[in-house]
């Protein structure tokens, strides 16, 4: 886990959001990965595997949820072969995402991620993991 770097990287590749969702009225999960799933993979078919995007996602934004007194947003773009996911909170204690990195659901976004992090900002701090969709393909 990388706190405070990464992100620039991916910014100098040109990297763009492909959907944001709003999540300040706390939308149940289902509803966020629907959204997801319509942005980012408008001709996926309901057995298609794209298991690993949305465990990370459901894991962070869910932190969001439970540790966080303001969630703000959840951030998605797609690459050819990966997906950026951002999810960002009005507290910018990026210290305690690093104290829950033993537990389960951050170990998870870990190894099913090829890189995360935590970067903090005057609006708070962003948590984001990097997914490779190569590894974990839909299935034509």
């Amino acid at each position: 886990m990388n706190i405070n770097d990464g992100r620039r990287d991916l910014e100098r590749a040109g990297w763009v959001a492909d959907v944001t969702v709003e999540l300040g009225g706390r939308p149940d999960l289902r509803e966020v990965r629907a959204t997801m799933v319509k942005a980012l993979l408008p001709d996926a078919q309901p057995n298609d595997r794209f298991g690993a995007v949305l465990l990370v996602a459901d894991e962070l934004v869910g932190n969001a949820y439970r540790h966080a007194t303001t969630p703000q947003s959840l951030r998605v773009g797609r690459a050819s072969s990966t997906v950026l996911i951002e999810v960002s909170d009005g507290d910018p204690i990026a210290g305690a995402v690093q104290i829950r990195t033993l537990k389960y659901g951050l170990r998870l976004v870990g190894q099913l991620s090829l890189d995360w992090g935590v970067r903090t900002d005057s609006l708070g701090k962003v948590v984001w993991a990097l997914v490779p969709l190569d590894i974990y393909p839909a299935e034509p």
